[in-house]
């Protein structure tokens, strides 16, 4: 058994008394907290309360029902993490029974065990853990089972801030109706007189964490010697780790510490500035040494995992450690001890637990040398204040299918139709707008007659106030901050002025024409806008790339052509119009086979029990249907009767589409949902909706029914159309027309859709 910590102990001991309390009163889902510092040992704690309640409820004779058992749920894989920790804590004793969704036995919950959840499993209501099923197995059976057993239920939210607010958590939460929900976390998100709050200090004075946190030490921009920013910071966070780990070595430590490098851009989909801030980085880190060949370097992305087998080890020979998002939570690695944060230039926070990977002291005490007692940040972070927040846990998601071994190609026509020529985007024009815009803006003009035009032009600029001499852009960065988790917003009063490289001025002056794009799209139009501003300043003013940068990012212009550039845009949508009005849709043919493999993002989720999808895994999108969802159901009921079926996208040029003219008589692409081929070889094609759920559903369904007549050869017959449920009692008849249809509503002749017989 673990011997608790002074503050470990008092916390254990204060939720265990008003567990008795709240056990004893007649009200249900009552709030309890504890609020304790990311590093204190929350796991260790709730392993303790939960085997002292279990051991102690016996001897409540005032309880009602004295046995009870814990719902543990947990964000992403840190209930996996919660579970073993607790199961290796109180193996040998089993005064507690840590269980997993699999481990259920009778259908129910019993004495003294644990079920350890993960959050985004249940989070769902078409989950098969929640959903009703024939077996009776999920969730909300398991409670009532659980109930009828006479054991109470405390239910504990790790990290509730992430997942226990929303309105599918309150109503699962709602339907659990556990005696207690208790929430554990460094930011708590319930409020509750019930429960304890462990202080920062007390974890400091028992050295289970760093007494501090210290922002950008000793910069010195007159040791920047023309490199850029990014590089300078990377040379100063790896010499502190190099200087950290002479001091370990020292005092006779054997620990290797770890620098973390987190790139940036906190977004679910990895950006071009991701992908080019990691080869940079990895291109730098190598002429130092430092490789994924050589094991000093750990990459954690969503696409890429390097030597991550033992880098939690004291003494692991990896250096340092990229990553995004992945590891801000339940990650224990107490060797890290810097912290290398690229920030966009227009991100101002730092995240608790991110930050929170490098407090924890790894061997649990202070040292003699004060360098090693404190956790150490490095960030090209620009700001006069500093806020510390929480961070939320969508990162990116990408989960792959592959198809099925035993796929033939059944080579369907499908159409696309290339609508970019009509998209939201800045046309090849654009340039010729901002021009009008700018005469019209600094009354300026391009009159090549005359040979002073230039000389004019800039002094037009100079009355609208704007600077032309800009020597070079500097960046005021926060220096030698000493600052807690516990604070909120830290004023910054120490700053260090570095000058912005031309790579890094192209860098800010990209997102300064990302953030102005009004509502075009940022990828096909930004690189329209910035050669439109630079071709201004080449025509109009004779003024180079380089320069013309620094003039529009210094700050007492930057205001003047945002104004120029918002002035632009609307001359723009006039002639996107017209040109939208007049443009003619391309149709792309290509012969469609079920993609050999494909990649589905955090919008979906896998889905358990499906045998016959054409592509393994199966993803289900997040909000499917209920039609697509029960018509997945009832082609699976139907497996022996099918070789495969396949859920279609809807809007790539990879998904099967056909064509169709919509009740304004304009041509799209039709997705169909299904494509299913039986055992037989015939190959239905099937849109699921319900009854006049479409203003296009006749223009679909007809349009499809031309399309299978049109495509069904001797070799390959074609069938379908759009299918739709029809109740009867408590079946689901699904039922199409093989014909084409002159109402949406009456279903009066229409087949209905038996695998099993057609």
């Amino acid at each position: 058994m673990i011997i608790l910590k002074e503050y470990q102990s008092k916390a254990v001991n204060s939720l265990i008394d008003d567990s008795w309390i709240l056990l004893k009163n007649p009200n249900r889902q009552q709030k309890m907290v504890l609020k304790a510092p990311t590093g204190s040992g929350k796991t260790v704690m709730m392993a303790n309360y939960m085997s002292n309640v279990c051991e102690e409820v016996k001897d409540k004779l005032e309880l009602k029902n004295r046995k009870i058992a814990f719902i543990w749920f947990a964000p992403n894989q840190l209930h996996i993490q919660s579970y073993n920790s607790i199961k290796n804590y109180f193996d040998n004793l089993r005064t507690i029974s840590p269980i997993q969704f699999e481990d259920i036995t009778e259908n129910k919950l019993h004495e003294n065990e644990v079920l350890f959840v993960n959050w985004q499993s249940v989070n769902k209501e078409k989950n098969v853990f929640v959903r009703e099923n024939e077996q009776g197995q999920n969730l909300i059976n398991f409670v009532n089972n659980t109930y009828a057993d006479d054991v109470e239920i405390i239910c504990i939210l790790d990290e509730a801030h992430y997942h226990a607010n929303g309105t599918k958590a309150k109503k699962l939460l709602n339907e659990i109706d556990a005696k207690i929900e208790m929430d554990v976390s460094a930011t708590p998100i319930f409020k509750s007189d019930y429960g304890h709050t462990i202080r920062r200090y007390e974890v400091i004075e028992e050295e289970m964490i760093k007494k501090n946190v210290v922002l950008n030490p000793a910069l010195d921009h007159h040791k920047q010697k023309n490199i850029s920013l990014d590089q300078y910071l990377l040379n100063q966070a790896l010499s502190k780790r190099d200087e950290i780990a002479k001091a370990y070595k020292k005092l006779g430590i054997d620990i290797n510490p770890l620098l973390l490098i987190q790139l940036p851009n906190d977004t679910k989909k990895e950006s071009v500035l991701d992908k080019q801030k990691l080869e940079l980085l990895e291109d730098a880190l190598k002429l130092k040494g430092y490789t994924t060949d050589n094991n000093r370097v750990a990459i954690w992305l969503s696409n890429r995992k390097d030597n991550l087998e033992d880098i939690e080890n004291q003494n692991s020979i990896t250096d340092v450690l990229i990553f995004k998002q992945a590891i801000a939570l339940g990650w224990d690695c107490p060797r890290s001890a810097i912290l290398l944060i690229f920030r966009e230039i227009n991100q101002e926070s730092f995240g608790i637990q991110t930050v929170g990977r490098i407090l924890r002291m790894p061997q649990q005490k202070h040292y003699s040398d004060g360098l090693l007692n404190n956790g150490y940040v490095f960030t090209n972070l620009s700001k006069n204040l500093i806020q510390i927040v929480q961070e939320d846990m969508d990162y990116i998601v990408q989960n792959k299918a592959l198809r099925i071994p035993t796929y033939r190609n059944i080579e369907l026509n499908s159409s696309f139709i290339n609508t970019r020529l009509v998209r939201n985007r800045l046309s090849s024009q654009f340039r010729k707008c901002l021009y009008q815009a700018s005469e019209k803006y600094f009354n300026v003009n391009k009159d090549l007659v005359s040979s002073s035009f230039i000389v004019e032009n800039k002094k037009r600029l100079q009355e609208k106030f704007i600077e032309l001499d800009v020597d070079k852009i500097e960046i005021p960065i926060p220096k030698d901050i000493e600052f807690a988790l516990d604070d909120t917003i830290i004023k910054v009063d120490n700053v260090e002025r570095f000058a912005k490289t031309s790579d890094e001025l192209y860098i800010l002056f990209r997102q300064f024409c990302r953030n102005n794009i009004g509502g075009y799209a940022k990828v096909d139009s930004t690189p329209i806008l910035e050669l439109a501003l630079i071709s201004f300043f080449e025509d109009y003013l004779a003024i180079d790339e380089t320069p013309a940068i620094k003039i529009m990012l210094f700050e007492q212009n930057k205001t003047k052509f945002i104004e120029l550039i918002d002035i632009a845009l609307q001359i723009h949508v006039d002639l996107l119009k017209q040109k939208a009005l007049k443009a003619t849709k391309k149709v792309e043919n290509s012969v469609w086979e079920v993609p050999a493999e494909r990649i589905y993002n955090e919008h979906y989720q896998g889905k358990q029990n499906i045998e016959k999808h054409a592509l393994v895994p199966f993803y289900e999108q997040h909000n499917a249907s209920n039609p697509e969802i029960k018509f997945a159901e009832f082609l699976e009921l139907n497996k022996n009767h099918i070789e495969w079926w396949y859920k279609n996208g809807d809007k790539n040029k990879e998904d099967f589409a056909v064509t169709y003219y919509d009740v304004e008589a304009s041509l799209k692409g039709f997705y169909v949902d299904f494509v299913i081929k039986l055992k037989n070889n015939k190959i239905y094609l099937f849109d699921t909706k319900t009854k006049g759920s479409d203003k296009n559903f006749i223009h679909k369904h007809n349009a499809l029914i031309d399309y299978l007549i049109e495509n069904t050869t001797s070799n390959k017959e074609l069938l379908g159309g759009i299918i739709i449920p029809e109740e009867r009692g408590n079946d689901i008849i699904w039922k199409y027309s093989a014909k084409k249809i002159q109402s949406a509503t009456d279903s009066s002749g229409w087949k209905s859709f038996e695998p099993s017989i057609e």
